[in-house]
């Protein structure tokens, strides 16, 4: 939550009429940095937290930087040259400091803080995905008649996954998006990548943002399947249209979703066409998880 109103504070819709909200901002986006290390030091040391004992004094974001490792803090700010810049941002330490920055140096501050705080957020939550599959996997060999339930339902939806894998014209192909945020999302053309499990890119907040897909040439389907962010922030996707053009100047809607979702199957009469694009048909931040095109 720190994260997201620093986002907002440091590009809001309307404009603020007191001027920039780069100190506020800077000191929610260090409060998220606070929050994401004490989860980070819990999971790590599989220790609960220190608000979980009355008598257990506070830690100090110094000590908790100190503690983390290094390689995540490198991976989080992108190259270690950036950690060490993002120390020195951090260390001050209240407004008054802050207020004697330059107004281009308190902007900077505030705009690292905040995208380092929401790679941090993604790299501390990575490692809960990989347990909650881990534990369903347990579930599966331990349980008896479920296990053959289970066992079944899976080699069911496996195969349905494969024949629409096969079925799949985006798999592989490149994609490009209407702004980028920074430091965050996978490389085009992956959907998947470990530095970005809940969403494949993720644009500044604009009006009528998109994702496009190109199929390499003129494509026949009849179909496409959008699984949304699955951390948060489902309602940013909505309303959403899928168009088709083949020169990337004049688009036709094929399909379109008002309702908020998580996985979205949708059919229509078979088009052909070369580029395909999800988009957006408000002003937001948009992101998915994955975006297949389907024969």
């Amino acid at each position: 939550m720190c994260v997201e109103l620093a986002e907002r504070a440091l590009k809001p819709v309307p404009r603020l009429v007191s001027g920039a909200a780069d100190g506020p901002a800077r000191e929610l986006a260090r409060e998220a940095v606070i929050w994401a290390l004490l989860a980070e030091r819990a999971l790590r040391t599989n220790e609960p937290p220190p608000f979980a004992a009355s008598d257990a004094p506070p830690a100090s974001l110094s000590a908790l930087w100190s503690a983390a490792p290094r390689a995540l803090l490198a991976t989080a700010a992108g190259e270690e040259g950036a950690v060490h810049v993002l120390e020195a941002s951090l260390a001050l330490d209240g407004f008054v400091e802050f207020a004697a920055l330059s107004a281009e140096e308190q902007a900077r501050q505030s705009r690292d803080l905040a995208v380092f705080a929401r790679s941090l957020l993604a790299q501390v939550e990575a490692p809960r995905v990989r347990l909650d599959r881990l534990y369903v996997q347990r579930i599966v060999r331990t349980g008896g008649l479920l296990l053959a339930l289970v066992v079944i339902a899976l080699a069911v939806l496996s195969t349905r996954s494969w024949n629409e894998r096969q079925r799949d014209l985006a798999r592989g192909r490149p994609y490009r998006t209407s702004s980028s945020y920074p430091g965050v999302g996978c490389k085009s053309p992956d959907q998947d990548c470990p530095e970005s499990p809940f969403f494949f890119f993720h644009t500044q907040e604009e009006d009528h943002p998109w994702v496009e897909l190109d199929l390499g040439g003129k494509k026949r389907f009849s179909a496409v399947r959008i699984i949304n962010r699955e951390d948060c922030c489902a309602e940013r996707a909505v309303p959403l249209a899928i168009e088709v053009s083949n020169d990337r100047k004049t688009w036709r809607e094929v399909a379109r979703r008002d309702d908020t979702f998580n996985n979205w199957y949708k059919e229509f009469p078979p088009v052909s066409a070369r580029y395909v694009r999800a988009i957006s048909l408000h002003k937001a931040l948009f992101h998915l998880r994955r975006f297949s095109v389907l024969r």
